[in-house]
């Protein structure tokens, strides 16, 4: 199976669930000004822990990489996350929110399942597993955050928003370089790997239900 049917499968299998992400009703809440600020709060906080290790699991899978492929793949990963680290500073600085060891901070388990899962598959999936769970979730990620940096901006005023719009894509070149990584994946590994991304978007879902929950 060429990479590209096997990522659109995936895609599929996963759509409702995906929907269910971007059509989340924090999203929403927030496009309507009805977002409470507790909520965004919590949203900076946990991706300050979130970020923080997401960076340092990217790395091992860098260090992990067997040729050039790989390697570009995972740098632009690293980049991106790296970039959004340094934005999403700034944000706590205009919410008053000290960047200290995220660990000292109000830490949501439910909200951070994402990040932990992610140091797993640094340390047990093969990285074409890992490329094709990564360029499920990306996009989905990408426009539920686009969504509410624009929310963010425009209803409650919010003038550091580079972290939002660092994840906007378009994702076609990491795309792109994902399924030169995937290419020659094996049957089994095509069936781990999509049991990866089901797992994956399930802890993307767990992590806007748990921050929604906070008032």
């Amino acid at each position: 199976m060429e990479p590209r049917e096997i990522l659109e499968s995936t895609r599929k299998a996963l759509e409702p669930l995906n929907e269910a992400i971007l059509n989340h009703p924090l999203i929403k809440d927030a496009e309507e000004g009805r977002l409470p600020m507790s909520t965004v709060r919590a949203f900076t906080m946990n991706q300050w822990y979130i970020v923080n290790h997401d960076l340092r699991s990217l790395a091992i899978v860098l260090s992990r990489t067997r040729n050039i492929t790989e390697l570009e793949f995972t740098k632009m990963l690293l980049d991106g996350d790296y970039n959004a680290l340094h934005e999403l500073m700034k944000l706590m600085r205009e919410l008053g929110i000290e960047t200290k060891d995220p660990l000292m901070l109000e830490i949501i388990p439910e909200a951070v399942q994402y990040t932990h899962y992610l140091a797993w598959l640094t340390n047990y999936a093969d990285i074409k597993e890992f490329a094709l769970a990564i360029i499920v979730n990306m996009p989905v990620w990408g426009q539920n955050v686009v969504r509410l940096g624009n929310a963010l901006r425009s209803k409650y005023g919010i003038k550091e928003v580079g972290f939002f719009e660092a994840f906007k894509g378009p994702f076609t070149e990491l795309e792109n370089k994902a399924l030169e990584v995937i290419r020659g994946i094996n049957e089994q590994s095509i069936a781990r790997a999509k049991n990866m991304a089901f797992i994956i978007q399930n802890y993307e879902k767990a992590f806007w239900d748990a921050i929604y929950s906070v008032h």
